[in-house]
């Protein structure tokens, strides 16, 4: 499913698969774009992947309010790799979703679901100026 024109999540060749406001779910490919030099991907991709998802599930649920959500916070372990040609997926649950602050658990999984990334993202609620 896509979401917008033009965008990162274009550039990263991030697809959403799933979106309800329990969970979202989007694969994203390891090419060039989101590899380091030795063909692995890279850490940046992967907060990338999730900081986008987590993102694009605060707007799922705050559709229908004059509200938008806006990245404050990031944070993530690398566990495992993967490898050029792969795809992983990132699944984002929300931890807490309040007026203010949505906090959700997004984790980047392989084709095996190993857990290649565990992060932590937080998003602030903001009223969008008219």
């Amino acid at each position: 499913m896509k979401l917008s024109a033009s965008s990162m999540q274009d550039f990263l060749g991030i697809s959403f698969t799933k979106i309800t406001e329990k969970e979202l779910i989007a694969t994203m490919p390891v090419t060039e774009r989101t590899s380091q030099v030795h063909g692995f991907l890279n850490g940046g991709a992967s907060l990338a992947l999730c900081e986008i998802c987590a993102g694009t599930l605060s707007l799922h649920i705050l559709k229908n309010t004059d509200k938008t959500a806006l990245g404050v916070q990031v944070s993530a372990n690398h566990l495992r790799t993967a490898n050029l040609g792969e795809t992983v997926t990132c699944r984002v649950l929300p931890v807490k979703i309040g007026n203010s602050l949505h906090v959700f658990d997004a984790l980047v999984l392989n084709a095996c679901d190993e857990i290649l990334c565990k992060a932590s993202v937080t998003n602030m609620v903001v009223t969008l100026k008219k």
